[in-house]
């Protein structure tokens, strides 16, 4: 082979060795890209207890998808601390007193608290949440839990004791009645962050059922904070600080009460009034009585 030859061959090495060092580097700058980006967005790096509980059923129910809008992730709430948060907040205002809770995901919040107070105290709990598919598996399992409860009551008012007079089973029906949670439910999909778009309807008891004056108009976040005396939220610190200026509102103006479970809002520092420290927490905001 001659030299202009040898060197010609040489140069194409030199060229696909290049060639390939440069595809390679830019392999890496894309991964490093693609890390940085995954660090940027996520959510849980600073609120590792998020990923500490391990959920025994992998179902829509536990799922999130950042990109699509959603503020916080969906994690359900401690049922022990909701018995003392709820122990704690003073529903007192005889067939009035309602509440909205903002990303409710399961609604289990709300049906908690529709267990643990009769109508007479908490005539409507309302829960809008963004995403879809989890109301609509929410409503299926409620739907389902009612018939089951339904038909397990008619067969023990059919295996009932003998000596049960009238009265006494008069009064276990409209005791019955009064802890129902069909009723007194409703379930909406929408952004919580957004006062004005109009909600679309999941859930809510049909003109039979109902226990309250459920307005038929379109109903908007603004709406529900106008309508409900408590408000209750379980979001990421993020997530609060968006919505921080309308509970502010809520409380400062018009005297609603305001729940957060797990971490303080601290542009309503000055107004609250009841909090829980520990593994779990909760805070509750009110506007001081005159």
């Amino acid at each position: 082979m001659d030299k202009k030859g040898f060197h010609c061959e040489q140069d194409r090495d030199s060229r696909v060795i290049m060639k390939q060092g440069q595809q390679e580097e830019g392999q890496e700058q894309e991964q490093e890209q693609e890390q940085e980006q995954e660090q940027e967005y996520d959510r849980y790096k600073n609120n590792p207890q998020l990923l500490a509980e391990t959920f025994t059923t992998t179902t829509r129910l536990f799922s999130f998808d950042w990109a699509s809008g959603f503020v916080s992730p969906f994690r359900p709430s401690p049922e022990d601390t909701l018995s003392t948060l709820f122990s704690q907040v003073n529903f007192s205002s005889p067939g009035q007193d309602s509440l909205v809770d903002l990303g409710c995901g399961d609604a289990k919040v709300l049906v908690q608290a529709l267990e643990t107070f009769p109508s007479s105290r908490l005539v409507r709990a309302v829960g809008v949440d963004l995403d879809q598919s989890l109301l609509n598996a929410t409503k299926d399992k409620i739907l389902q839990e009612a018939e089951e409860e339904e038909e397990e009551a008619m067969k023990n008012c059919d295996n009932g004791r003998g000596d049960d007079n009238d009265n006494e089973k008069q009064k276990k029906k409209e005791e019955k009645v009064g802890q129902a949670i069909l009723p007194r439910l409703e379930l909406y999909c929408g952004d919580i962050t957004t006062m004005d778009d109009p909600l679309e309807c999941i859930m809510r008891p049909s003109s039979g059922q109902e226990t309250n004056d459920v307005s038929r108009t379109t109903l908007t976040i603004r709406k529900l904070l106008q309508e409900c005396s408590h408000v209750f939220v379980y979001l990421l610190p993020s997530a609060l600080t968006k919505l921080a200026p309308i509970l502010l509102e809520a409380v400062k103006r018009d005297h609603k009460v305001v729940m957060s479970m797990e971490w303080p809002i601290p542009e309503l520092a000055q107004y609250q009034v009841q909090s829980m420290a520990g593994d779990e927490q909760f805070y509750v905001y009110h506007f001081p009585s005159s």
